[in-house]
């Protein structure tokens, strides 16, 4: 049976930092948030951070960041990658819940990059997430957040296409060896506007024949453009920015939604 997403040791948290950096989506969103960290009144914290690919950068850069993820073996290759970079003066890594988590402390920035927003997958949980956050920013904080802005035909309920199912290949960063990703299957719940796909991580060796097989779940809830503003407003955030990518280009059909707010 697959697992869900990051859940344990895998293929997929072993390739996670060679595929994410790869994707066109995150082109920029590094020097996007160092940007965002040098400019606030604290010491950053990301939430989701994952294996710290975002959160390294910026601590070698000299800023204190505080990186919060659910996911046990994302951390540890983030505790790993910190150790070995000298990070681990400006970096700290906490195993924790997005949607209800207490730190004891406040930060300038808080950020949610690659998406990682959107594996909350209720209402409730979003509001739990805000919520917190706003508790962890000093006054006039900044929140940064990126969702994708849903495309209405990848939504709607029934099979899965066959042209979506292929979803690329990497190169494992220790084998070098050609990793495949695929999808498998599809399901998606208009009403909760919930999607559930189950991706299959093939590692091959020199011929082309499969090394390691293994399957796990995304589960992700997408949030529509407004419904993301009022979210924000009733949270008790101010939007001070809305873009489409992390060059700053303005709100567009399809692509990301990156969204820049204050604690009022």
């Amino acid at each position: 049976m697959a697992e869900p997403f990051y859940s344990r040791p895998s293929l997929h948290v072993e390739i996670y930092a060679t595929r994410s950096a790869s994707m066109p989506v995150v082109e920029g969103d590094i020097d996007f948030y160092l940007e965002l960290a040098r400019n606030a009144p604290g010491p950053a914290l990301e939430l989701g951070c994952g294996t710290a690919r975002v959160a390294l950068p910026l601590a070698l850069e000299g800023i204190h960041v505080t990186g919060l993820d659910l996911s046990q073996p994302m951390l540890d290759v983030a505790k790993a990658e910190a150790a070995a970079t000298g990070a681990g003066t400006t970096l700290a890594l906490v195993h924790g819940d997005m949607s209800n988590f207490s730190l004891g402390r406040q930060f300038g920035l808080v950020y949610i990059a690659f998406r990682s927003f959107m594996l909350l997958t209720t209402p409730d949980q979003q509001r739990g997430c805000l919520n917190c956050v706003r508790e962890h920013l000093v006054p006039g904080g900044i929140l940064a957040i990126d969702i994708f802005d849903p495309q209405l035909d990848r939504m709607a309920e029934g099979p899965m296409p066959e042209a979506w199912r292929d979803l690329g290949q990497v190169l494992h960063p220790e084998t070098w060896n050609p990793v495949r990703i695929e999808a498998t299957d599809r399901t998606a719940d208009i009403v909760a506007q919930v999607f559930e796909e189950t991706w299959r991580f093939t590692e091959l060796d020199g011929d082309g024949g499969a090394i390691r097989v293994e399957e796990e779940v995304l589960r992700m809830r997408w949030t529509y453009r407004n419904e993301m503003r009022y979210l924000l407003e009733l949270c008790g955030f101010e939007v001070e920015a809305e873009y489409s990518d992390y060059f700053g280009s303005p709100p567009a059909y399809g692509k990301e939604q990156v969204w820049v707010a204050r604690k009022k």
